[in-house]
């Protein structure tokens, strides 16, 4: 009953780690439309490379920032922007998005 035992939870353990996806492929690069007052650096058009942010499953891309920006994380949030192919919507910065200081974003299929 022990080795049967021990084999099951060798089998699983192998078994979950084949299913874990590839962090790499999860954190690829998105490219996202710069959008003025908002998303991608200001006065250049197209697109923009976002970078992910850690393993967090959020990337960041250049922004506008209204007001006064601070080099502070002072309150970090995240927004759904519809992707797909690898290619986002870009977005505006609004009034209830609050500070435009570290937005990020989280890519969602259409």
């Amino acid at each position: 009953m022990g080795k049967t035992l021990a084999l099951f939870a060798i089998a699983l353990c192998c078994a979950s780690s084949l299913a874990a996806p590839d962090s790499r492929a999860i954190n690829e690069p998105l490219s996202i439309q710069r959008q003025i007052f908002g998303s991608g650096e200001q006065g250049a058009a197209g697109s923009q490379q976002a970078e992910p942010v850690g393993d967090y499953g959020v990337w960041h891309v250049p922004q506008y920032l209204p007001g006064y920006p601070t080099a502070a994380t002072i309150w970090p949030r995240a927004i759904p922007v519809k992707c797909k192919d690898r290619q986002c919507e870009g977005y505006v910065i609004t009034p209830q998005m609050g500070p435009g200081e570290y937005l990020f974003f989280v890519p969602t299929s259409e």
